[in-house]
C-alpha cells in the first residue's frame, strides 16, 4: 500500500488491518495482505470518497449530512408513502353499518329489507356487535321484513364515552331512544341472552312498542350464576381465553378454530372496547343476573305472542330460564334444539331462521 497509495508519506497511512486486508484510512482502499492485490473493486468495495490533505491530516470530502429526522416524523413519512400506494378507500368492516344519533350517542346499526319492522338485540359477549351476533339472521329475515340491528350502548361500533353508565335502565333507555330516532312505533323484538332481558323490559314497561316477542337463550328469569356466564362476563383478553370461551358458547366444537378466536379477540381489544366491557359486569356477578330478572307478575301480563328458543346444551344460560318464561307467558311457545349450545342462531341457523320467519309472519 505504501508504494501505491498517494498517502504513503502521511503517518496515518499506516493503515488498518481487518479480515486479512490492509485499509487506507484516507481513501479506504483495501489491499489483500497475501498478494498486495487491491480488493476494493466496485462490486466489492464500500463507497470511496475523494480526499484532501489539511495540516497534515487526510480529510474525506463527504456529501452533506442528511438532516436528523425524529422517529415520529419517519413513521408519518412511511405511512404517507404507503397510503399513496393504497386504494383511496380501505374496505369498510362489515360490522359497521349506518349511524344515527340516539340522545347524543352516535349509534351504529344495520337496516336491511322492507316490510314490517323487526329489531334484533344482541347478547353481551366480549367483542360482540349486532353484525357478529346476527350476521346469519339479517339476510334471511330481510327477504320478508325490514330488519334493524343496533349496537347497544357500550358495544360494537356505537360511540362510547367515559361518562356512560351501564345498567339495565341505561340500556333500555338507549333501545327506546333508538326506536324513536328511527321513527318506529311498534316492532317485533328478537332478543338474544342479555338482549332477551332488554326485550322483556320493553315488553313489560313499554308494551305499546312491541308487536311480537322472540327470546333466545334469554336472561329474564331468576337463576344462579353459571360457570359459563362467569367466564363470559369475566373475560380477560388472550387468544387461549377467547378460544376457551368460544368452546363454552358452541356445542358443536367444529365451529370453533383459531381464526374465529383471533377475529373475536381483535374485536374485543379494539381501543376502548375491553375497558368499557370490564365496567359492565364486575364481581359479584350474581347481582347483574338479579338486575336483569323481570318481576314474574309483570312477565305474566305480557299480552303479545311470544316465541321462546333455547339450546338444550347451553352452558351460559340454563334451559330452566326458558322453561320458566314459557310457564309465565300465557301466549308463548317453546322450541328447544338438541345438541345445541348458546349459539342457536349460528349452530342451527337455517332451522332458527325458518322458525323465526314463520312466527313473525
Amino acid at each position: 500500500m505504501l508504494d501505491r497509495c498517494p498517502h504513503r508519506d502521511i503517518s496515518l497511512s499506516g493503515g488498518t488491518v481487518r479480515d486479512g486486508s490492509l485499509i487506507c484510512p484516507g481513501h479506504f482502499w483495501r489491499f489483500d495482505l497475501s498478494d498486495g492485490r487491491r480488493t476494493d473493486l466496485p462490486t466489492e468495495a464500500a463507497t470511496v470518497y475523494p480526499t484532501r490533505i489539511v495540516d497534515g491530516w487526510v480529510e474525506a470530502l463527504l456529501p452533506p449530512a442528511v438532516p436528523h429526522q425524529s422517529m415520529r416524523a419517519w413513521l408519518l413519512q412511511q405511512a404517507a408513502e404507503r397510503s399513496a400506494d393504497m386504494p383511496d378507500h380501505a374496505p369498510t368492516p362489515p360490522e359497521i353499518g349506518q349511524t344515527v344519533d340516539v340522545k347524543g350517542v352516535d349509534t351504529n346499526y344495520h337496516d336491511e329489507g322492507s316490510g314490517a319492522p323487526v329489531v334484533l338485540i344482541h347478547g353481551s359477549g366480549p367483542g360482540v356487535s349486532a353484525w357478529a351476533n346476527w350476521r346469519l339472521t339479517l339476510p334471511a329475515l330481510a327477504q320478508e321484513f325490514r330488519v334493524l340491528a343496533p349496537d347497544l350502548l357500550g358495544f360494537g361500533y356505537t360511540r362510547r364515552k367515559p361518562s356512560d353508565r351501564y345498567d339495565m335502565a341505561a340500556w333500555t333507555d338507549h333501545l327506546v331512544g333508538f326506536l324513536d330516532a328511527m321513527e318506529l312505533g311498534s316492532v317485533s323484538l328478537v332478543g338474544n341472552s342479555f338482549g332477551g332481558a332488554l326485550a322483556l323490559n320493553l315488553a313489560t314497561f313499554h308494551p305499546e312498542r312491541v308487536d311480537r316477542l322472540v327470546l333466545m337463550g334469554s336472561v329474564g328469569a331468576a337463576f344462579p350464576l353459571t360457570s359459563g356466564l362467569d367466564a363470559v362476563w369475566g373475560f380477560e383478553p388472550s387468544l387461549p381465553a377467547m378460544r376457551s370461551l368460544l368452546n363454552v358458547f358452541a356445542h358443536d366444537r367444529s365451529l370453533v378454530d383459531d381464526d374465529l378466536a383471533l377475529l373475536r379477540l381483535d374485536a374485543a381489544t379494539r381501543p376502548g372496547v375491553h375497558e368499557a366491557y370490564a365496567r359492565m359486569f364486575p364481581v359479584p356477578r350474581q347481582q347483574h343476573i338479579d338486575a336483569m330478572t323481570v318481576d314474574e307478575e309483570l312477565v305474566r301480563r305480557i299480552p303479545v305472542p311470544t316465541l321462546i328458543v333455547h339450546g338444550r346444551d347451553d352452558r351460559v344460560i340454563p334451559l330452566t330460564t326458558s322453561l320458566r318464561l314459557h310457564e309465565l307467558i300465557d301466549d308463548s311457545q317453546l322450541h328447544v334444539f338438541g345438541r345445541c349450545g348458546h349459539w342457536v342462531q349460528i349452530e342451527r341457523a337455517d332451522e332458527f331462521n325458518r322458525l323465526l320467519c314463520d312466527f313473525l309472519a
